[in-house]
């Protein structure tokens, strides 16, 4: 018999080797995350909103996350306590067991980065293994070429294209969708483990071999 998820994401701090994931706390992260992502322009190009034009507005538009029913919003820290990113597990239907990450805003020095690789497997851990979802989604914009890319790296197989499926600041967009399951998460992990290994890291810390050569 196939079983709906156990719940609903959390408020759990998830710890990895090289980042932490906190629950979105805007008091403790805002500050940080408005100086790292928010006052960029260039991170709200694909977002639905923004940008914002002040620290106060983006800790108000922060604010409307904290608690949201719908997304459960995550910072990213590099264990030096300092906040350089977030985003969320979203549209989550318990009965059938989905749920998608996103509402991804990473800042430049997050972006393409080891930490940012691990936070994404901490969350998708946390999908599969606490939350006990058959189907883990990453959509995105279709001319968001470098979210795309991160999807494929990240073992997401490529479904499709959804026509006109939003107006997105006044503009229609089609969303790439990509998808997990629950069949090949067990092989996803353990792409994710070996490439994390330190020993698949030198001694400046750059990857020896790329996660994808570890699908090969």
């Amino acid at each position: 018999m196939v079983k709906p998820a156990k719940s609903l994401p959390q408020k759990v701090v998830l710890e990895g080797k090289y980042c932490r994931l906190e629950p979105l706390d805007v008091a403790k992260h805002g500050d940080d995350l408005w100086l790292e992502t928010g006052s960029d322009d260039e991170i709200w190009t694909y977002l639905s909103s923004g940008p914002c034009n002040s620290n106060k507005d983006f800790l108000k538009w922060l604010e409307s996350y904290e608690n949201n029913p719908s997304r459960f919003y995550y910072a990213i820290s590099d264990h030096r306590q300092k906040y350089l990113g977030a985003f969320c597990l979203m549209d989550c239907d318990l009965q059938n067991a989905t749920i998608e990450i996103g509402g991804i805003f990473f800042s430049k020095k997050l972006q393409k980065t080891t930490i940012a690789s691990e936070a994404v497997f901490l969350l998708s851990c946390y999908a599969f293994e606490d939350l006990a979802v058959r189907r883990l989604q990453w959509k995105c914009h279709t001319e968001n070429e470098p979210s795309k890319k991160a999807a494929k790296r990240f073992g997401f197989v490529f479904e499709g294209i959804i026509r006109n499926h939003w107006i997105t600041k006044g503009k229609s967009r089609d969303s790439a969708l990509f998808s997990i399951i629950e069949s090949e998460w067990p092989t996803r992990k353990k792409e994710f483990e070996s490439w994390l290994d330190e020993k698949n890291f030198d001694a400046e810390g750059k990857q020896i071999k790329r996660l994808e050569d570890f699908r090969n």
